[in-house]
């Protein structure tokens, strides 16, 4: 039976209701917004209540007993200098019989300046053709060398320094002086050399059996775009998009991609390729985020890990390809009825929603012994331009995007491949 109102408290109760749905509108988006630090993905340094785990004190301090003791190699010797003692410093004795004792000591050498070289190239016009002769040489086409270039490259997008530091590095290790735009017109030029390797590389990702895929939000010019990540077994390459969609998918592997594509949840992915490996690591994070908020869902995330258990016991021991289909399509009846009982339960409804609908990603793993059960090679090529990103702030321009997407690819590339970076760059700059 529903209760009357009096006219008098009439007004107060409608201006109650009024504060209420303020109030709740107000709650829902704060609660929105503190997802975005209090996810199951959050990295640790987004996170504002950052778990500590307190650990029980050994009362001693050092290595534990019986740890080998860790020395550096000797290295190669390239000087000998003798010190020599005649007499006693305390009674100004002789000192006859006199032995050594070595001391190995490493030193980086003396500051080395700039070498300023004049090039001097001889020309003529031929007196039977008439054409203009240039003295064959391998003189520099502009004021800057190879060394320089590739060296100031490197402290910039290898060793992370800001403009200014790169500035201050140069003045205080070869007393070079050269400013910021300065900088950043050598890495524009060494970015422009590398073109072409850049263009070597897209290919090869695009003929990659298997390929981690992943992408994260970067700023340019105020507005968002997109850094993503394709990572093959010798080659990684980045691109910075406006667009998150399948189109950039299409743009980097084309449309015709028979590959295997390791991925997260993310839609793009499904509508572009069947040929898909969902991330366990992804999957995990979410169910152990679930189990530290309910109790209940402790049970599902044992069950999750067993599930991933035996995902790697067959990799450690394959058997033969008919055994591992059938071994995946267990698994996969294993994971749905999981996923059904989950969605029993109203909080975790949604999380067995996303395992049903990649159902048939979760275990190509297991098939194709080529692909990871999880997406970390991209995740873990991606950090280090997020690194970056959070030193920088973001992009002033697409000239800058460019230069940042191609010398970032050839460098994580040849780290990949084990290359000496400062002698590789040298051998495509010069």
């Amino acid at each position: 039976m529903a209760r009357q109102i009096c006219d008098n408290c009439k007004p107060l109760f409608e201006e109650l209701l009024k504060r209420i749905k303020k109030l709740e509108e107000k709650n829902c988006s704060l609660e929105k917004r503190l997802l975005a630090y209090e996810n199951a993905h959050t990295p640790p340094s987004l996170q504002k209540k950052k778990k500590r785990i307190p650990r029980e004190s050994s009362g001693k301090l050092g290595a534990p007993k019986g740890h080998p003791k860790y020395e550096r190699d000797i290295p190669k010797i390239t000087d000998v200098k003798r010190h020599s003692v005649d007499t006693c410093h305390f009674c100004n004795s002789k000192l006859d019989v006199k032995e050594l004792l070595e001391v190995i000591e490493e030193e980086i050498p003396d500051m080395k300046k700039i070498k300023v070289i004049k090039h001097l190239i001889e020309w003529a016009i031929c007196p039977n053709c008439k054409r203009r002769v240039v003295a064959k040489n391998n003189a520099p086409s502009d004021r800057f060398g190879t060394n320089l270039k590739s060296h100031i490259t490197l402290l910039k997008h290898d060793d992370r320094l800001p403009l200014r530091k790169v500035e201050s590095t140069l003045l205080r290790n070869h007393d070079f002086k050269i400013t910021h735009t300065g900088i950043m017109k050598v890495i524009r030029q060494v970015a422009k050399k590398l073109n072409e390797p850049y263009y070597d590389i897209i290919k090869q990702v695009r003929s990659s059996a298997v390929v981690y895929v992943d992408e994260t939000g970067y700023r340019l010019n105020g507005d968002q775009w997109w850094l993503w990540t394709f990572v093959c077994e010798d080659a990684v390459l980045f691109v910075i998009r406006k667009s998150r969609s399948k189109d950039v998918i299409e743009e980097i592997l084309g449309k015709d991609f028979k590959g295997i594509i390791s991925c997260d949840g993310w839609k793009t992915y499904e509508s572009f390729s069947d040929r898909l490996q969902r991330c366990w690591a992804h999957l995990l994070r979410e169910s152990f985020h679930l189990k530290e908020k309910y109790k209940d869902f402790e049970k599902f995330h044992e069950m999750l890990k067993t599930l991933f258990g035996r995902i790697i016991g067959v990799r450690l021991k394959p058997p033969d390809l008919e055994t591992r289909k059938k071994l995946a399509k267990e698994m996969k009846d294993d994971l749905f009825r999981v996923a059904k009982q989950m969605s029993k339960y109203i909080h975790f409804k949604k999380f067995a929603g996303k395992i049903e609908n990649g159902l048939d990603y979760w275990f190509t793993c297991v098939v194709y012994l080529g692909v990871e059960p999880t997406n970390n090679f991209a995740e873990q090529a991606l950090r280090e331009l997020i690194v970056q990103r959070k030193i920088m702030g973001g992009l002033r321009s697409e000239k800058g995007a460019k230069t940042l997407e191609v010398i970032s690819t050839m460098i994580a590339t040849w780290k990949k491949q084990d290359r000496p970076l400062l002698e590789t760059m040298k051998s495509y700059v010069g």
